[in-house]
């Protein structure tokens, strides 16, 4: 059976726990703003500002991360995101990270920053929910740089691919020239070359020029 819309804002990370009641109290101060998105859409930008909370209502998600100094760009195929960068709303940097887009047709609920803090955050359950996935945020990045090994040059790929990662999971698409890569690994051209090429030999990426797709991060560090 399909949820209904009110079930579906329910699951929502910031939202779960909350009873029926308080939800429809919460919402009543809220302009609901659902917009429609196709294939292909862009939802929001690398770098833009982050002034509305992005939910994910339907549909599946890409994000494209650029590196600033243009040696590679990473993408991500993202099913089970549910809301886009809560935590870049606070803080020092408020921006967004990547640039989001749908793989398939979807809908998207935003709420403006402001409203956020006025009305939403003024619920406990709420605040408490924003903490934990702050939280997590932070200590998946740090379980990332201080948990990883870099023993041998696969070692270091992994670690950076997750590195710029926004989840430690899923299929990736690193589009990078051979030359940069070692550079950034501090190895040899031919080590990750020849590393890359076993990779691929074992079935756990596909390696072409200028060209890396990961179907599963998870199966290269498992």
């Amino acid at each position: 059976m399909e949820l209904t819309m009110f079930e579906r804002m329910l699951q929502l990370p910031l939202l779960q726990g909350l009873t029926s009641q308080e939800m429809s109290e919460v919402m009543s101060h809220v302009r609901l703003d659902f917009v429609n998105y196709q294939s292909g859409d862009e939802i929001v930008m690398q770098d833009a500002p982050c002034r509305n909370l992005i939910y994910i209502i339907s549909g599946e998600l890409m994000a494209e991360y650029r590196d600033p100094q243009y040696r590679f760009t990473l993408t991500e195929y993202l099913p089970q995101v549910k809301v886009l960068e809560p935590y870049n709303m606070f803080g020092m940097y408020q921006k967004y990270s990547r640039t989001y887009q749908f793989k398939d047709d979807g809908i998207t609920l935003n709420i403006d920053k402001q409203v956020v803090l006025k009305r939403l955050m003024a619920n406990t359950i709420v605040k408490i929910n924003l903490m934990n996935i702050t939280c997590n945020r932070y200590q998946q990045t740090l379980r990332i740089l201080c948990d990883t090994p870099e023993n041998t040059v696969k070692d270091k790929i992994v670690k950076f691919i997750l590195s710029y990662s926004s989840v430690p999971k899923g299929a990736k698409e690193l589009k990078i020239k051979m030359v940069n890569l070692a550079d950034i690994l501090h190895e040899t051209r031919l080590k990750v070359s020849q590393t890359l090429n076993d990779l691929d030999r074992e079935g756990l990426l596909t390696l072409q020029r200028g060209y890396i797709a990961i179907p599963e991060i998870q199966d290269l560090y498992k």
